[in-house]
């Protein structure tokens, strides 16, 4: 350790989050794997005590979005979303192009507010790939995927448990000990984002696309027999209610949120909706392990006195103005997002912006939650979120993503900015 105490534990730390920074951006490993090897070592030189390396796992909010997983595994499996997609392809939106938009990307963002938005997205491609092969060219394929990704990315920040990223910031205010953020606060600033985005792609975003997109739309009619043959059984009603009576615990406080989350995962799997080992192969094990050894990393930076050192030099640059401090935390985390996993850049920001917040002696509720928002902004590339990955089916290339996401991205942008420090205020400590 004597090499460690030369240089400074607080450097040696800084060093270590700039490669795992690296090592996120570069995507070689799975960031599950590069969080583990970052808080290992973070333990290892001395940056925190042993026990914080693998205390994520004792997390509320891991526990939280392991129980919701489970139960969009069983609203999936049991076929409650088929119900919900059969029921559009039979209604006339399903023959005009922005009517149709317009209500997928309303259904698509409310499901990925409580369901997983990768899974929600994979369901819908083939629901609308069966929408334009049966529409006799007045649906085009291309010009449908784009907005449902979008939709399926904003979405999931409506609530706590709809995207990584809200969950990731909470379990590291809980690291340091600071007020967490309830399950529908993000909704006020997320469901105007989701009003604004689907207002562009059924007017300006539309227009760009009809312009953008110089390249044939091929479309295969896909076998929807699972879709049209479904009926719903006991299992498709438990599962739907089960997901009722969470959302209900949830609003009502009557018990803690990821005791609720477990009681509801508990229901799917005794009532039979779901078998067990099924269910344990279909859990997103890379996330569950990052929010857990993102927190280690979290608690080395701040035992290591490593994040105290960047925020006291972000302030020696950008000064103490809250305003323009929460503004470089948005924009900051709005660009990393759209060039690298979302997860991740909440990961790394969020212990930063912490401990600047609380040096300039405000709450940082207001930043986790603009980070939280920002972070799922990933939508001008296919690379920050998933749910854009996704729809890159369609025949998208990468310029594609930009001229349509790229405006739309720096109005939400904004509107985080501003909403959200208005709605909740910078609140002094």
């Amino acid at each position: 350790m004597g090499v460690f105490e030369t240089i400074g534990i607080e450097y040696i730390t800084l060093i270590i989050i700039v490669l795992t920074l690296i090592l996120f951006l570069i995507d070689r490993l799975p960031i599950a794997l590069t969080a583990m090897i970052s808080s290992l070592t973070l333990g290892l030189v001395g940056a925190m005590e042993f026990e914080q390396v693998y205390a994520g796992f004792a997390s509320t909010l891991v526990m939280l979005v392991f129980g919701m997983m489970i139960v969009g595994h069983a609203l999936f499996r049991t076929g409650v979303v088929i119900i919900i997609g059969r029921a559009i392809l039979k209604t006339r939106f399903a023959n005009n192009e922005k009517s149709l938009i317009i209500l997928l990307m309303i259904i698509v963002g409310g499901l990925s507010a409580f369901l997983s938005n990768t899974a929600t997205v994979a369901t819908f491609i083939p629901l609308v790939a069966a929408m334009v092969a049966s529409s006799g060219g007045k649906l085009t394929n291309k010009n449908i995927l784009m907005p449902v990704g979008m939709a399926g990315s904003i979405g999931g920040t409506i609530t706590l448990v709809g995207s990584t990223a809200q969950p990731m910031v909470n379990s590291i205010l809980v690291e340091y000990d600071q007020e967490t953020l309830g399950m529908f606060d993000f909704a006020w600033v997320a469901i105007p984002m989701m009003i604004v985005l689907v207002i562009y792609m059924a007017t300006v975003g539309n227009k760009l696309q009809d312009k953008v997109y110089n390249f044939p739309d091929i479309v295969e009619k896909p076998d929807i027999s699972s879709f049209e043959d479904f009926k719903p059984n006991s299992k498709t009603y438990i599962a739907a209610g089960t997901m009722i009576f969470a959302i209900l615990g949830f609003a009502t406080g009557i018990l803690p949120i990821e005791i609720i989350a477990l009681m509801a995962a508990v229901i799917v799997l005794v009532t039979g909706c779901i078998e067990f080992k099924d269910t344990m192969k279909s859990i997103d094990w890379n996330t569950i392990l990052l929010m857990a050894f993102a927190q280690g990393i979290a608690a080395g930076m701040n035992d290591s006195g490593a994040g105290n050192m960047i925020a006291e030099a972000t302030v020696s640059i950008v000064g103490d103005n809250v305003w323009l401090l929460f503004t470089a935390a948005v924009i900051i985390t709005v660009i990393l997002t759209n060039i690298m996993s979302n997860t991740a850049v909440a990961a790394m920001m969020a212990p930063i912006f912490i401990v600047i917040a609380v040096n300039i002696g405000y709450s940082p509720l207001v930043f986790m939650m603009g980070i939280a928002l920002a972070a799922n902004a990933s939508i001008a590339t296919p690379i920050g979120g998933t749910a854009m990955s996704q729809v890159l089916v369609g025949g998208y290339r990468f310029k594609d993503y930009v001229k349509i996401g790229l405006p739309i991205t720096i109005i939400l942008t904004v509107l985080i900015i501003i909403l959200t420090p208005l709605i909740f205020g910078f609140n002094e400590l």
